[in-house]
C-alpha cells in the first residue's frame, strides 16, 4: 500500500479546513516531495560523538545561548516557554510538547544551516543512563550543571522498562493513554495524570535532576531528547500501533495562541488537532523498535500509509463509561522510605462478577500533595499488607508505580498540588483472583510504597494521600462514519 494522490489531495483539504493551508503550498506533488524528504530523528545511542546530528544539535545550543536575551530563540527564553505555557496533567499535554519540540528543531536548522536536522531522542527504555554526548564539562554545549544521575546511575525496570512501555503501547484507549481531560492547557481542576506521564515522563525528570526537576527543565539539554522520546512513543501509538486520539472538539480545534516562535522568531498558532499529522509531513522516526532494543519495526513506507489512511478514515469519540467505584473511607499519608496500606470494601466476589470482558480495573490515587522535585516515586500493591520497599516488582500483588513532576512557582494558585494518578491494576487482579490470592469475603487493600529516587537528602519526608479508590470502567470507543479511497488512483 502507498501514500496516493487522492490520499494526498483529502489530506490538503484537512489541512485548510483546520486552519493550516500553508502545508498545501506548492501543490500535490510539492507536497508528497516533503513527505519522502521530511529528516529523520533518531536514536541518539546509535549516532557517533561525531555525527552531523550531535554536531548540529551542539552548535545550535551554543548559538541559542549566544543569541541575546532580546531575542524570543534565544536559549532561556525557549525554556521561559515551557515554563509559561506547559501543560501538565491533562491531555494536552501531548500535542503541545509535540509543537514545542517541532518549531525548536526548526529554530536549529535556521540557526546552523543544517535543513536535514532532525532532534535525536534518548530512547531510555534501551539505555537506561545519560547518553555520554551530554557529560564532561561546560566545554561541551549539551553539558548542564547541577544533575545528579552521573552513569552508571541507570533507570529502573520497574519505571521504563520493555514491560512499562509495552504496556502503555498496548493501551488503546486515548483518555487511558494520555492524562486527564481539559478544556484549557492550564486548568483550575486538579491534574490526572496517565500512565504515560506519571511514570516515564515524570520519572526521568526526577532521576536526572538539576534543572530538569523544574519547569525550567529545557535549560538542559536533555530535556528534547527525552521529550522527542515520548512523542515517539505517542507516534508509534498512533502510526504503528493504528490507534486514533479523541475527536472530542475541545482537544482538536485547540489552539495554543502564541506559545511558540518560528525559526525567525515569529509568534505562532497551532492546533492540537493538526499535530498527530506532524509526524507525517514535518519529521520522521527512524525505524528502531522502541522496546525490542535492537530490533526493527515496520518499513516507514508501511508506516505512513497506515497512519494516514487512519486519520483520514477514522475518527474516534473515546469514553471511559464507570461502572462501580470502591473508595477507602480516609486520608493517608506514605513515609518516604517506607509503607502504608489502605482496605477498600471490595470483596472477591464482587470482583469476580464486575472484571469480566472488557472491564477495566484503575486504581486512582487522588488528592497527592506532590513534592516540589523529584526525591522519590511510588509503588502501588494490590492485597498486600506487608508491602515494603524490599518487596519486588516481580511480586504478582505489584500494579505498577508513578512519579512526580511539577513546579509550584509556574503555578502559584498551588492547583498542581492536589493531583491524581491512575494505575491500571486490571491484569494484577486478575492474575491475583487466578492464583487465588483474593479471598472470598475478604476487604481489598491497596498499599502505597514510597521510594527514593537517589541519595540526595530529602525535601519531603511524607507524602500526604487524600483518597484511594479503585474504579471499575469501561473503555468505550466508537468509530465515525468512514470515507474510502477509489480503488485505481494513484
Amino acid at each position: 500500500m502507498t501514500v496516493t494522490r487522492r490520499l494526498v489531495l483529502a489530506t490538503l483539504g484537512r489541512l485548510s479546513a483546520v486552519g493550516v493551508a500553508s502545508y498545501a503550498l506548492g501543490g500535490c506533488e510539492s507536497f508528497l516531495d516533503k513527505i519522502r524528504r521530511r529528516p529523520t530523528r533518531r536514536d541518539i545511542a546509535t549516532l557517533a560523538t561525531n555525527d552531523p546530528m550531535v554536531e548540529t544539535y551542539k552548535a545550535a545550543v551554543a548559538a541559542m545561548k549566544a543569541l541575546p536575551s532580546s531575542d524570543p530563540r534565544a536559549w532561556q527564553r525557549q525554556a521561559d516557554i515551557h515554563f509559561n505555557f506547559c501543560p501538565h496533567g491533562n491531555w494536552f499535554f501531548l500535542p503541545w510538547h509535540r509543537a514545542y519540540l517541532l518549531y525548536f528543531e526548526q529554530i536549529c536548522r535556521q540557526l546552523t544551516g543544517n535543513m536535514d536536522f532532525a532532534l535525536p531522542y534518548w530512547n531510555w527504555t534501551c539505555n537506561r543512563t545519560i547518553p555520554s554526548i551530554f557529560l564532561g564539562d561546560s566545554t561541551n554545549p549539551l553539558f548542564h550543571p547541577g544533575r545528579v544521575a552521573s552513569p552508571p546511575a541507570a533507570l529502573s525496570d520497574e519505571t521504563v522498562g520493555p514491560g512499562v512501555i509495552n504496556g502503555i503501547l498496548n493501551e488503546t484507549n486515548f483518555l487511558l493513554f494520555a492524562s486527564g481531560q481539559a478544556t484549557v492547557q492550564r486548568p483550575s481542576q486538579p491534574p490526572v495524570y496517565g500512565p504515560l506521564e506519571g511514570t516515564p515522563h515524570n520519572t526521568v525528570h526526577g532521576f536526572v535532576q538539576g534543572d530538569m526537576r523544574t519547569y525550567q527543565s529545557p535549560r538542559d539539554p536533555i530535556f528534547w531528547t527525552h521529550h522527542n522520546m515520548i512523542d515517539r512513543i505517542w507516534s508509534d501509538w498512533n502510526n504503528v500501533r493504528g490507534n486514533a486520539n479523541t475527536n472530542d472538539p475541545s482537544w482538536v480545534g485547540y489552539e495554543f495562541t502564541a506559545n511558540f516562535v518560528d525559526a525567525n522568531g515569529s509568534a505562532v498558532n497551532i492546533k492540537a488537532g493538526i499535530t498527530p499529522l506532524l509526524p507525517l509531513l514535518s519529521y520522521q522516526y527512524d525505524d528502531s523498535a522502541i522496546t525490542a532494543c535492537g530490533g526493527r519495526r515496520l518499513t516507514r513506507a508501511e508506516v505512513d500509509a497506515k497512519a494516514l489512511r487512519r486519520f483520514l478514515e477514522e475518527g474516534f469519540a473515546v469514553k471511559i463509561r464507570p461502572l462501580r467505584v470502591f473508595r477507602a473511607a480516609e486520608a493517608m499519608d506514605v513515609p518516604v522510605g517506607g509503607a502504608a496500606s489502605k482496605s477498600l470494601r471490595a470483596t472477591q466476589p464482587a470482583l469476580t462478577a464486575a472484571l469480566e470482558g472488557e472491564t477495566r480495573a484503575l486504581v486512582r490515587v487522588s488528592g497527592v500533595k506532590q513534592p516540589p522535585t523529584g526525591d522519590f516515586f511510588v509503588r502501588v500493591f494490590i492485597g498486600l499488607p506487608g508491602a515494603s520497599i524490599d518487596t519486588p516488582t516481580t511480586d504478582p500483588h505489584y500494579a505498577g508505580s508513578f512519579a512526580f513532576f511539577m513546579d509550584q512557582d509556574a503555578h502559584p494558585e498551588g492547583t498542581m498540588a492536589n493531583a491524581a494518578f491512575l494505575v491500571d491494576a486490571t491484569s494484577t487482579l486478575r492474575r491475583l483472583r487466578m492464583l487465588d490470592l483474593i479471598r472470598s469475603g475478604q476487604e481489598l487493600t491497596i498499599q502505597l510504597v514510597a521510594v527514593r529516587m537517589t541519595d540526595q537528602p530529602l525535601r519531603q519526608t511524607t507524602l500526604p494521600v487524600g483518597s484511594l479508590e479503585l474504579q471499575l470502567v469501561q473503555s468505550d470507543i466508537a468509530a465515525r462514519p468512514s470515507f474510502a479511497e477509489a480503488p485505481g488512483t494513484q
